[in-house]
């Protein structure tokens, strides 16, 4: 198993080489973010599997303007299946903003992956944005709320 912690703004990649059968390549992910008047985040997590190898890779970004921020992108690999997991808050007095992306890619199957974003200014009702993505060797569906 590999696991990556990583500092704001870079990527969690994993890559596993496995014996199997080679398959028709797959590939896909979400991306995401929302911003107000002194927060913005975003974040991404893609996949990729040919039935040899899997991969993932992703990253999240925060700003605050007199705020607090704060990011976590890391990802999980083993010979089957790869996960991919990043995370961004960004924070005033008034305002608060958190973008969360979960990719996961099953060796020469499906990659799924999902963002969800959600922005909240104090007094103010949250405003909220989905997105999910299903890749199959067969083609993409996508659907966003």
């Amino acid at each position: 198993m590999i696991k990556h912690t990583l500092p704001a703004a870079l990527a969690a990649t994993g890559l596993l080489m496995a014996g199997a059968a080679s398959a028709q390549p797959v590939s896909g992910g979400t991306s995401g973010g929302i911003e107000g008047n002194n927060v913005g985040v975003s974040t991404y997590g893609a996949g990729q599997t040919d039935g040899q190898s899997i991969g993932v890779q992703g990253g999240a970004d925060a700003v605050a303007v007199d705020g607090s921020v704060r990011t976590k992108s890391d990802a999980k690999v083993n010979e089957r299946r790869a996960m991919q997991r990043s995370t961004a808050t960004a924070r005033t007095e008034d305002e608060r903003a958190r973008s969360r992306t979960h990719t996961i890619v099953r060796q020469g199957e499906t990659v799924r992956s999902r963002t969800m974003s959600i922005y909240k200014e104090k007094g103010e009702k949250p405003v909220r944005e989905h997105t999910y993505s299903v890749t199959t060797p067969d083609g993409t569906s996508v659907r966003e709320r």
